[in-house]
């Protein structure tokens, strides 16, 4: 079976098409890393999955904005926990509370430039008849508090590098 001309140019052309579509849509392979700013390192531990990778890629886009040409370190632990914070009469929850907090250290050259923990928390419905509408509920919480937990290292990231006042 020979290969035609007009086959390679058509299997151009698709390929060509698809680079353009999904460049233009924003895709990204989710497991993928993307380039990381080469003048920081992430350690980025505690959570796996779909959490950690949402909180590498959020900080790895705040910190792209970094002001400083000179090489830091960020190490970040990140915990999370969940609680009931409300209940019916009959004693079943109906809301939960999603608590994520990270101990992050950030480092210059070895010398340790500030250290701390930062916290955000959510908090979503339990609905006891239909457990895809919790799930939902849960999954949305977790993205906005791992997103929040982002941007409040980023911060504590910047405020190291403008030499501003330890947390």
């Amino acid at each position: 079976m020979s290969i035609s001309l007009g086959m390679i140019y058509s299997a151009r052309v698709i390929t060509l098409c698809l680079c353009v579509t999904l460049g233009a849509c924003g895709f990204r392979p989710m497991l993928q890393p993307s380039a990381q700013p080469s003048n920081v390192t992430l350690n980025v531990t505690g959570v796996e999955g779909y959490l950690n990778h949402v909180f590498y890629q959020e900080l790895e886009q705040h910190l792209a904005l970094l002001p400083s040409t000179e090489p830091i370190t960020v190490t970040v632990i990140i915990g999370q926990s969940l609680y009931d914070i409300s209940y019916g009469k009959d004693a079943t929850a109906l809301r939960s509370q999603n608590v994520l907090n990270a101990s992050y250290e950030i480092s210059q050259h070895g010398n340790l430039l500030r250290k701390g923990k930062v916290d955000a928390i959510s908090s979503y419905n339990l609905d006891r008849n239909d457990e895809f509408a919790t799930l939902t509920s849960r999954m949305g919480s977790d993205d906005k508090v791992i997103k929040a937990l982002a941007s409040e290292v980023a911060r504590e990231v910047y405020l190291s590098m403008t030499k501003g006042t330890p947390s």
